[in-house]
């Protein structure tokens, strides 16, 4: 497979076309932005290999604790990890997993610290404000994060299916 500098290269590589095809597609500077931005977060931090204690994984810092669960459950190379589809639907719905259980976690200790047992109220409040916040995003800024997202981990599991390919071919001759 390849090295993680080459996986950089590439995803460094598809910025600019990434946004100037989105741009031509979408006539929007601001989707443009948004798929590009995204498709670099998925490329240098949220791609499949943090499936494995790898540069990705390292580049999370102190929270790549976060995905050592992820670690754990997923195995390597998996269609759960590495699968064009599943791997970034699974990585994104783990990471919303991992948010709702550490502002849980923030919302308990909050109420611990200030005396005051969590009172449904609040529970619905923060929920309240949660949705709210989800959907006073436009639809189609939600659609360019969900793309952008996608083609970061696109790029490199089609680079490791291109070595695999290639390596294989080698092999042959």
């Amino acid at each position: 497979m390849p090295r993680a500098k080459t996986h950089d290269a590439i995803t460094l590589a598809l910025a600019l076309p990434t946004f100037l095809l989105t741009q031509a597609f979408t006539g929007s500077r601001d989707l443009a932005w948004v798929v590009t931005l995204a498709m670099l977060f998925s490329g240098f931090l949220f791609n499949p290999d943090l499936d494995i204690p790898s540069t990705p994984y390292a580049r999370w810092g102190p929270l790549r604790v976060l995905w050592w669960p992820y670690q754990v459950l997923i195995r390597h190379r998996s269609r759960l990890s590495h699968g064009l589809l599943l791997g970034p639907l699974v990585r994104i719905l783990y990471f919303c997993l991992m948010l709702a259980v550490l502002g849980t976690a923030g919302i308990l200790l909050w109420h611990l610290f200030h005396g005051r047992s969590g009172s449904w109220e609040s529970w619905q409040q923060a929920l309240a404000l949660i949705q709210h916040l989800v959907r006073s995003v436009e639809r189609r800024y939600w659609l360019a994060l969900g793309f952008g997202l996608w083609w970061g981990a696109a790029a490199h599991t089609l680079a490791d299916w291109a070595w695999s390919l290639w390596t294989q071919t080698k092999r042959l001759l």
